[in-house]
């Protein structure tokens, strides 16, 4: 397995240790484990959404655009 070392903020390490402490994750590597695959899978599924949501606006934008042009027999009248 793949080791990685990170730098943590003293709260994010208390927090870690709290869980382990609370019995939430056998050890520390677990909870780490854990969390940082929520995290990608919480990230991956927001990027998915957002794309998804440009693609929609995009759309909906060039329908708004080809329904104000109008044929091109339609005129404007004053």
């Amino acid at each position: 397995m793949p080791q990685l070392e990170i730098a943590l903020s003293d709260d994010v390490d208390m927090q870690i240790d709290q869980l382990v402490s609370q019995e939430e994750f056998v050890d520390r590597q677990e909870a780490l484990e854990e969390i940082l695959s929520l995290g990608i899978k919480e990230y991956q599924t927001t990027m998915e959404t957002d794309t998804r949501d440009e693609m929609e606006f995009a759309d909906e934008m060039m329908e708004t655009t080809e329904r104000s042009l109008g044929d091109e027999d339609d005129a404007y009248r004053f």
